[in-house]
């Protein structure tokens, strides 16, 4: 009876668990089987939000300079498969652009929390940071590491 109630008790928290999981939200893309006019719209809505905050202001720049280039190409036409086949390859390696750049901004701007102890503590907690914040702190420290090192193997000795 009370392994039944132990087994009951784990599978409603499991439910629990998984009713509130949000579903994974999809990265946004471009691709040539939609209305180019609002997969433009997707990409500079997602530019400006959360889930690509780590985006750099040059990778920004390449984007809206490829999205200028791509409306060019698309005026009056709303599929890609509408240009001629020129238009459709430089409309089609300006979206591989795009697709490359917010990959990485999107993989980048990702969350990651680790449980750490700080220096002289028992005591763990959450360090949340995201991917590219947690690159840039490992080698600040790397950095300031080697500046030490650097600077100790001149000091003279016994000083």
């Amino acid at each position: 009876m009370c392994m039944r109630r132990v087994t009951l008790i784990a599978l409603a928290l499991m439910m629990v668990g998984a009713a509130e999981a949000k579903p994974k939200e999809q990265p946004v893309t471009m691709a040539g089987d939609a209305p180019v006019a609002v997969q433009i719209q997707k990409v500079e809505a997602a530019l400006n939000s959360e889930s690509y905050s780590e985006i750099s202001l040059e990778d920004k720049s390449r984007v809206q300079q490829a999205l200028g280039r791509i409306k060019l190409k698309m005026e009056g036409h709303t599929l890609s498969s509408e240009l001629s086949p020129q238009d459709r390859t430089a409309v089609f390696n300006d979206q591989e652009l795009v697709n490359t750049v917010l990959g990485q901004a999107r993989e980048d701007s990702r969350m990651v929390c680790r449980r750490e102890r700080s220096t002289g503590s028992n005591m763990a907690q959450n360090v949340c940071m995201t991917v590219a914040q947690r690159r840039k702190a490992e080698a600040n420290g790397r950095a300031l590491l080697n500046d030490h090192q650097r600077f100790n193997s001149f000091a003279p000795p016994g000083g």
